[in-house]
């Protein structure tokens, strides 16, 4: 019997109390393993969880982002961590980080900048379509 190696998925963005546990149902997806940072690192203080979250974030075969609508300039961090650790050339588009861009997120002006990093997509069943295409 032939076993595949699972994929690792970051999930990266707002936290589960904030955002409807968004990440529940991904992690109940049996094709990856998924790092959850609120759960798989010691959130103490930025001493702890910043290199073990960067170090997850590095491992891992596919990142998805939820920044939601709230500031979130720790998941621009890892998004950007992961574009510079997962594509050859600066600019290069990589295909295996997804990002979660709500409708109703603003400022708008970002979204061109941001589509050209990865998938863009605006919903959770959209990561989930994508998610299975990358299995």
């Amino acid at each position: 019997m032939e076993y595949k190696k699972m994929k690792k998925v970051y999930l990266a963005g707002q936290p589960n109390q904030y955002d409807n546990d968004w990440k529940d149902e991904f992690i109940k997806i049996e094709e990856f393993e998924f790092y959850d940072p609120e759960i798989d690192s010691d959130q103490t203080s930025s001493k702890t969880f910043f290199p073990q979250d960067l170090v997850a974030v590095q491992n891992s075969n596919i990142l998805v982002a939820n920044p939601g609508i709230a500031t979130s300039e720790a998941t621009w961090v890892e998004v950007g961590y992961f574009l510079a650790t997962h594509t050859k050339n600066a600019g290069d588009t990589c295909e295996n980080l997804i990002i979660v861009w709500k409708d109703e997120r603003e400022p708008k002006w970002p979204i061109e900048f941001i589509r050209k990093t990865g998938h863009l997509v605006t919903t959770l069943e959209e990561v989930r379509s994508k998610l299975k295409t990358l299995a």
